[in-house]
């Protein structure tokens, strides 16, 4: 393999020693799993999909990947380069459609769209991993995902909670796993810049969503507070890993027998 592909370049490798550690330290993988891949179309997912197919090679046990695809049949998806692309790399994309537009025009959605589109998307993979005999379900979000969900339930009380690297789904009788929980979205970018991944616009309301989107607006605070924090993403992911139960305000937690921080302040 020439040195100047892009497998080849010092952040792809990276991404690849880092996306190994998060499926050890989380335990995602075991011998005959058979894994359906959520392609989105934008670049985390295409390149955790090449990420996914190195960790396959170099693994000491057999997996099985399956990538797909959930069409909600929007009109500014750019079907032809996702099929050509993954023709071109050797993957049999499973296609899943469903009309995800008239459905958010029905529920009145158009305006918040992510919340509908993402159960849309999650319970047609749901449906499709046990089509297809699958055990496990990964997914593409990354380190600023985790925080930047994290910070959305905090702002809006719904516990103390981000995306999990290793989750029961589906009454337990699947997983959902995230490899790229380790890594930042600068981190991803610079790993995906060298493939050229087509562009396929899968979701028609992303500017809209750049402009006046909750999470969006939770991405640039991130780099706002990166200047008085600095490495603010690690630091969050430390305390993400490090829960101080007897600290917090959950009073299931508070009569313990034993300090479930073993004294940790």
């Amino acid at each position: 393999m020439s040195e100047t592909t892009p497998f080849n370049s010092r952040p792809f490798r990276k991404a690849c020693k880092l996306a190994a550690q998060a499926s050890k330290k989380y335990d995602m993988l075991a011998a005959g799993d058979r894994l359906l891949l959520g392609i989105s179309g934008g670049e985390d997912s295409l390149l955790l999909m090449h990420i996914m197919t190195r960790l396959q090679k170099r693994a000491p046990f057999h997996f099985e990947l399956l990538p797909a695809f959930i069409d909600l049949s929007f009109t500014s998806v750019n079907r032809a380069a996702l099929r050509q692309y993954a023709l071109a790399q050797g993957w049999q994309l499973h296609w899943q459609c469903i009309d995800g537009a008239a459905l958010l025009k029905e529920k009145n959605a158009e305006q918040r769209p992510c919340s509908l589109c993402s159960r849309l998307r999650r319970g047609q993979l749901h449906q499709l991993a046990d089509q297809l005999g699958c055990n496990k379900i990964v997914l593409g979000h990354h380190l600023d995902d985790l925080c930047c969900s994290l910070l959305m339930s905090l702002f809006r009380g719904g516990g103390l909670k981000t995306m999990g690297p290793n989750v029961a789904a589906d009454n337990s009788s699947k997983r959902l796993l995230r490899p790229l929980c380790l890594l930042s979205k600068a981190e991803l970018h610079a790993a995906a810049k060298p493939f050229l991944f087509p562009p396929i616009k899968s979701c028609p309301y992303e500017e809209a969503l750049q402009k006046k989107g909750d999470r969006a607006y939770l991405e640039r605070l991130l780099e706002q507070l990166e200047e008085q924090f600095p490495n603010l993403r690690g630091a969050m992911l430390h305390s993400m890993s490090d829960l101080r139960l007897a600290h917090l305000l959950d009073p299931r937690y508070m009569k313990l027998e034993k300090d479930p921080d073993k004294g940790k302040l």
